[in-house]
């Protein structure tokens, strides 16, 4: 399992420290999941262009949940990295 400064240090050498307080207790949230369905969902996240990430981003706001343009960036960063964790421990 990646340790949070083991986290904290890949996602700052992608954004700098301005980072999203709870991403590492979603990525060990993520990283424990087994269902094959949720993966490929979030294997479809992780892959959207430009345009379907700010279509992503309007579903969202939506929904109540308001994020920038870097949050959705660092988040779906932060599912990438923790998919390739889920990967690497099956």
């Amino acid at each position: 399992m990646v340790t949070k400064q083991e986290f904290y240090d890949h996602m700052n050498d992608l954004y700098g420290d301005n980072l999203e307080d709870n991403l590492y207790k979603t990525f060990k949230k993520i990283v424990k999941i087994k269902n094959k369905g949720a993966i490929k969902e979030l294997q479809e996240l992780v892959n959207m262009d430009k345009k379907h990430r700010l279509a992503y981003r309007h579903a969202l706001a939506a929904n109540g949940k308001e994020y920038t343009p870097l949050q959705v960036d660092q988040y779906l960063s932060m599912i990438a990295y923790a998919l390739e964790h889920i990967q690497s421990e099956e």
